[in-house]
This record gives structure tokens, C-alpha cells and sequence, in this order.
């Protein structure tokens, strides 16, 4: 693919460089233990992690201009098409979906704008591409003190240096690195939430376990007197086992030189209650309940669910996004990237009523957008565009007619 070959050849280092390697405020190098961790082996922790990336998935990255306190959507930059279309091979949902899913499996997400440079000498972008290296990467410092980083990759296999500028570092858990997210501290969480795993792989393992030992014996035949025939004793069991099998009375017959002792199961097995706190003890660590994994969680816990993880991480990317497309210049005079969420499908129809009672009067959404509320499409040939100031008008705009012959009760909102 021609990317990558212009991907891997896009930073040389000088021949003659310098290079100080893990630099540091702290001066020493930091340990990660979080990278490559196998806590995504388990099902309930990998289903937690991909319904995250799915709610995130549904953000809308834009770009933004905001001066004298007047926000102004850009629509026509480079950086609004990538936010639109971040490459050939992803939808934005897509882009955005992996990218928290590696934020959450390596503590840090790797991004590459690629751009060029135009006749104006200005950065023009023209795709995203989410890194995946083999290892943690490398910052180095050059002799001139410029900062690269470097990464390895196993297919194909070599590895590349890029300066640190052009490489967008969405970030998790920042500890005792300013670089990078993750760090000793995340390491051990990891290590108490792989404990709570074992514990709930165990379980699991129980009861499958205990399932298996009760169809192994049903019972024992008791040889009544002493056979020193081993023959004989196969074949009186074989006989009752045929027996019952081809008798459709279920009824078993033995001669009187034999007993059929019958076994009483008593298995002991996971209790429910116990297996469910086991649950609560791994998601605990992932900020899903089991209820959120199963659908039944209402708009309240969506909405908490919102603020404590996505929220979050979706100022930080708009943040990391920002720091590589804009320059000082740019970013003074307001340019920035932000991600909006769709709150409204936080929402239940009771809620959004009461957003559109409060807003139709004054003509804050168009019509499209009051229909996209609601899970409408928009309405054909622009006719969405129009901005409904109360009811009457919304019922005029919709084709219901005029104000003739109406009260006023449908504009007190």
C-alpha cells in the first residue's frame, strides 16, 4: 500500500544524530507492565471493553472555531473531511471504536495524520491511521533536543522513527510518565483484576467440572460371594447394562449372586449469588454492571455511565487531535477539535419531549434536528432546514396546515 511506504519513509533520523533514550522529568526510565496484558482473555471483560468502544464509536469528532465566545462549525478543512472520513478503510465509527478499544488494552492509542505540505506551506491532512506496534514505543531526544519516537512493527517487520509532533498519543491512566499513558500503578491493578479472573475462570471451571462427575458413576454392582473370574464379573455387568438398555421397562434384572448398589449424587456446585458477586468483583474494574451488559439499565445509568467513562475520554482525544492538526497560530485564534456526543439516544421519548417543549419556541433546532431526536430521517429537499418558532409553525412546516382556526396554546412552551 502506498501509505505505508510513505508512512515508513516519512522520518529520517540526521546520519550523524544523537539520540537519548526514555527521557524523562524524573530522571529514570519508567517501568510499563499494563502493555500486552492478557486480561482481554475473558469474556466478561473483553463483552465490557467493546460495549465502551461501541458507545464511543457513536461520537461525532468536529471541527470547531471558537472566538468572542461564538462557536463556528468548520466544514471545509482538511481536518473536518478526516473527521468525517478518517481513511480508505474506515467508517469514523469504525476509527473511533478501535481507537478506545486499543486505548483501553495498551494504556495508549497510537495515531498518524498523514498530510502534506502545500504551495501556501500550510499542513494539508489526508488520513488517519491507528499505529500498531509490537512493543511499547521509544521517545527519544535528538542533539538538537527535538523529541522522536519509535516504534516497531512484525508485518511487515522493521522500525520507524517519527518525530513526536506529528504522532497524535491518546493517552490512559497518566502516572509517572508524561509521554505515554499507563505506568507501574496500572500494572498492579491489572495484576488484582487477573486475581478476580482467576476467581471467576475457577468458578466456571466448577461447575462444568461438577457436571462431568455426575455422569461418570450411576452406580455399582456388588458381586455377592467371592469370583475369582474376572471374565465372569465383565460379563454380569455387561448383561444388566444390555439389559436395561434394550428393555423398555427401564427395569434391570440380576441373578441373586449380584446387588446393584444405586449412587445418591450430592454435588456441590457455584452458588448463584456467589457467581454474580465473582461478576461484580471483575467489572468492577471496567465501570459496566452486569445489568448495562444485558440491556436492562435505564437513562440514568447511561447517563452516569456517559459522564464517568466516555465523556472523559472523549475531551482527551479532542485534546490530543488538537495539539497535532492545529498549530499556536491556529489554536489562538480558536481552532479546535471536539467530539459531541449523541445525548439525545441517552435519552427516553418522555425526555426529549420535554427538550422540544422547551426549545421550539425559540428556534434553537430546525426541523431535521428535532426528527433526528426522534429517529426520523430528514425531510426531503432541504425542507429540514426551517426553524419552527412554536407548535403553529411546526405544524405549518410539517404541512399541517395554517394558523387559521388555531389558538395560541401550542406556542406556550
Amino acid at each position: 500500500m502506498g501509505w505505508l511506504n510513505k508512512l515508513f519513509s516519512k522520518a529520517k533520523p540526521k546520519k550523524n544524530a544523537q539520540y537519548n533514550l526514555n527521557v524523562s522529568m524524573k530522571g529514570y526510565q519508567p517501568v510499563f507492565t499494563a502493555f500486552g496484558s492478557n486480561i482481554l482473555y475473558s469474556d466478561i471483560v473483553y463483552s465490557a471493553l467493546m460495549m465502551k468502544a461501541r458507545f464511543f464509536g457513536k461520537l461525532e469528532p468536529k471541527h470547531i472555531r471558537i472566538r468572542e465566545n461564538k462557536t463556528e462549525l468548520v466544514t471545509d478543512s482538511s481536518v473536518a473531511r478526516l473527521l468525517r472520513q478518517p481513511n480508505d478503510f474506515q467508517t469514523m465509527y469504525d476509527f473511533l471504536a478501535q481507537a478506545y478499544f486499543m486505548r483501553e488494552k495498551d494504556g495508549n492509542c497510537f495515531i498518524y495524520a498523514d498530510y502534506y505540505i502545500s504551495n501556501a506551506n500550510q499542513r494539508i491532512y489526508t488520513g488517519l491511521y491507528i499505529l500498531l506496534p509490537s512493543m511499547q514505543p521509544i521517545i527519544q531526544q535528538d542533539d538538537s533536543g527535538k523529541l522522536f519516537i519509535r516504534f516497531q512493527f512484525v508485518n511487515p517487520a522493521r522500525e520507524v522513527l517519527f518525530p513526536l509532533e506529528d504522532i497524535i498519543i491518546w493517552k490512559q491512566n497518566m502516572e509517572d510518565n508524561q509521554f505515554v499513558g499507563g505506568g507501574r500503578f496500572s500494572g498492579m491493578a491489572n495484576a488484582d483484576l487477573l486475581n478476580s479472573l482467576q476467581a471467576y475462570q475457577t468458578s466456571k471451571e466448577a461447575v462444568a467440572e461438577a457436571a462431568k462427575l455426575g455422569c461418570m458413576i450411576d452406580g455399582i454392582i456388588k458381586i455377592n460371594g467371592y469370583a475369582a473370574d474376572d471374565e465372569k464379573i465383565q460379563q454380569i455387568r455387561n448383561d444388566f447394562i444390555n439389559d436395561l438398555q434394550t428393555n423398555k421397562t427401564g427395569i434391570g434384572v440380576l441373578d441373586n449372586g449380584a446387588e446393584y448398589l444405586n449412587i445418591q449424587r450430592s454435588l456441590k456446585m457455584v452458588d448463584s449469588a456467589t457467581l454474580k458477586e465473582i461478576k461484580e468483583n471483575v467489572l468492577l474494574h471496567t465501570g459496566v454492571s452486569i445489568e448495562m451488559l444485558e440491556g436492562k439499565f435505564n437513562e440514568t445509568d447511561k447517563e452516569a455511565f456517559y459522564e464517568n467513562w466516555i465523556e472523559p475520554a472523549a475531551v482527551s482525544l479532542a485534546q490530543a487531535m488538537s495539539k497535532v492538526f492545529f498549530s499556536q497560530w491556529q489554536t489562538s485564534y480558536g481552532d479546535r477539535v471536539e467530539l459531541y456526543p449523541m445525548k439525545i439516544q441517552l435519552m427516553s421519548t418522555s425526555e426529549i419531549t420535554k427538550v422540544v417543549q422547551a426549545t421550539i419556541a425559540a428556534g434553537v433546532f430546525t426541523l431535521d434536528e428535532y426528527r433526528e431526536m426522534y429517529g426520523y430521517a430528514p425531510l426531503p429537499n432541504g425542507e429540514g432546514l426551517a426553524r419552527p418558532r412554536g407548535y403553529n409553525n411546526l405544524d405549518n412546516e410539517f404541512g399541517g396546515g395554517t394558523d387559521e382556526g388555531k389558538t395560541n396554546e401550542g406556542n406556550q412552551a
